[in-house]
């Protein structure tokens, strides 16, 4: 019996572990609104990531480009996702503003969708970025979605300086697999 409860703890601290290093690794926004336990919540129980005005997760709130035009912002949103490792771009929409990549985790190879939307912003004259990223596996991504989103943004910054609404710094994009 005891080594049952041994061998269940041991699974149960390894598991635990494993799940750690997965949000670890994210390299997440974990000292930023609203709290680290929420995020850990919302980390452990969603696969999806969607920018939405006046979400408490900063990074999860549309940027605004004023003056910047919608085709000139969906072109550096597609050259920034060119230069991101296992990024694709699997469909493009230019007369609606959209586009499809699939991006390919590195460990375990899931393939997690991206869509970009791209709309003009008639209060500022220039454009909204809209993201959605959702895994096709599981229940809760460990934030991997989200990092997606900040990846892209950081690719993005590189290019276009971040809107003045960036309620937050985007940390550096992860440029190369962990594994």
């Amino acid at each position: 019996m005891r080594t049952l409860i041994g061998l269940v703890v041991f699974v149960a601290v390894v598991f635990a572990g494993l799940l750690a290093a997965g949000m670890i690794q994210n390299r997440l926004l974990w000292t930023e609104p609203p709290g680290a336990a929420q995020r850990i919540r919302t980390y452990l129980n969603t696969h999806v990531a969607q920018t939405v005005e006046g979400s408490p997760f900063p990074e999860l709130r549309p940027r605004h480009y004023e003056h910047i035009r919608p085709p000139e912002l969906l072109g550096s949103v597609q050259q920034a996702i060119a230069k991101l490792p296992s990024w694709r771009v699997v469909e493009q929409d230019p007369a609606h503003g959209a586009l499809h990549a699939v991006v390919t985790t590195a460990l375990w190879r899931f393939q997690d969708d991206v869509h970009v939307r791209v709309e003009p912003d008639d209060a500022t004259d220039g454009a909204v970025l809209l993201i959605r990223a959702e895994s096709r596996v599981g229940k809760g991504d460990l934030g991997a979605n989200t990092r997606h989103l900040l990846d892209l943004y950081a690719q993005l910054d590189a290019t276009l300086p971040p809107p003045p609404t960036a309620a937050y710094k985007t940390p550096p994009a992860r440029t190369t697999p962990l594994f």
